[in-house]
């Protein structure tokens, strides 16, 4: 006897974003794998990428019938239609980000800066965010750049914004039996790789046993072709999921997250401290204000100059019992800080704020942690 799936009654938030192929990384990480497997939720999270037929738009959102509508990093003029439609059904819009995509700087490469920074794709961003009911974005420095840039729709910035689930946290495998120190990331992230390699360099002649690997998107630096085999670059995962389940699978003893001190990277989270602490890795980041939360009350270490971080990579290898530490303090702030379930009630939270009737009254932006929205602290 067949039997008939019961009707999902749950309210919808509609994703829009900017590719084609499928949610990236962004999407899931703040909005698809907090709501996966939650059908006690009140939302579930529908997913569109980007189309160029207004036809196509209108069959999309009839398919979806969403209750608020979230433009992730929508940078096409489409947005105007997507938004028409949210207007006509009468449901919040929400523009969300996770990246300073109004000021995207030449380091991150010439192609991505060029792409980002043409007039027309510019207008269309600042058009999307400004149609909307209000701007979400992942950290409070960046609801501030939004600020500066001259955002007049209510900011909301989360308190976090990279979440796990305490029965993923931890390595698939133990970890390797000759120490290996890992970097992983984007052809962006060239620069800050570069700011460590004189480090790397000195740690690979100082520990002979030592390998470092190098996984994503972005390119092995020539600077360590002459260590041979104890290098190795690692293929990126486009799948996010995969991806992570690929990290935790790796066993590097020490994962490095080096950031540039400049306006766009302030702007970022703590999203590769996550990562590495997930995958049971100990963490070594830039002594950034990106980091300085999750990397406290030991769950990470801080490191400035090629020295700091030299020396903290050496400690953690040659200190299993202050690794293992580390580590431990990390996983444990993983479970209680970082859960997809406390995501999921701030995402559901902002939600809700988008759709007060006198939101879009306001005289002035709105800048607050999702939690604390009851006494909102308003811009200059």
């Amino acid at each position: 006897m067949s039997t008939v799936e019961p009707e999902d009654r749950r309210k919808v938030g509609l994703v829009v974003y900017d590719g084609k192929s499928g949610p990236t990384a962004t999407q899931m990480i703040s909005f698809g794998h907090a709501f996966a497997r939650t059908p006690e939720a009140p939302f579930r999270i529908a997913f569109e990428g980007h189309r160029a037929d207004t036809a196509e738009i209108e069959a999309a959102f009839d398919a979806q019938q969403p209750d608020v509508l979230i433009l992730s990093r929508y940078t096409s003029e489409r947005g105007s239609d997507w938004v028409a439609l949210a207007r006509q059904a009468g449901i919040p819009v929400i523009f969300h980000l996770d990246d300073d995509l109004l000021a995207v700087p030449e380091s991150l490469g010439t192609a991505k800066f060029k792409a980002y920074n043409s007039p027309e794709r510019l207008k269309a961003l600042r058009d999307n965010i400004e149609a909307s009911d209000l701007c979400y974005v992942s950290t409070e420095e960046l609801g501030r750049r939004m600020e500066d840039h001259g955002i007049s729709i209510p900011i909301i910035a989360g308190e976090i914004y990279c979440s796990v689930s305490a029965d993923e946290v931890g390595a698939f495998l133990p970890p390797a039996t000759a120490p290996v120190i890992g970097y992983m990331g984007t052809a962006g992230h060239t620069a800050d790789l570069a700011m460590i390699l004189p480090a790397i360099c000195q740690m690979m002649e100082l520990v002979p046993g030592l390998n470092v690997e190098i996984f994503g998107t972005i390119k092995m630096p020539p600077e360590l072709a002459r260590f041979g085999t104890r290098v190795r670059h690692l293929p990126s995962v486009a799948d996010y999921a995969q991806f992570r389940s690929f990290l935790r699978s790796l066993g590097w003893w020490v994962g490095l997250a080096p950031l540039e001190d400049n306006a766009f990277n302030r702007c970022k989270a703590d999203t590769k401290w996550v990562e590495y602490s997930l995958a049971g890795m100990a963490v070594i980041a830039s002594d950034l204000p990106v980091y300085q939360r999750a990397c406290a009350d030991g769950a990470g270490v801080l490191a400035t100059g090629c020295e700091d971080w030299a020396e903290a990579a050496m400690r953690l290898i040659h200190r299993p019992d202050y690794r293992a530490s580390m580590i431990e303090r990390a996983q444990n702030k993983l479970r209680e800080r970082y859960t997809h379930d406390r995501l999921r009630r701030q995402v559901i939270e902002i939600f809700g704020q988008a759709a007060r009737p006198r939101l879009r009254q306001l005289p002035s932006p709105v800048l607050a942690c999702a939690s604390h929205h009851a006494n909102p602290r308003r811009a200059d």
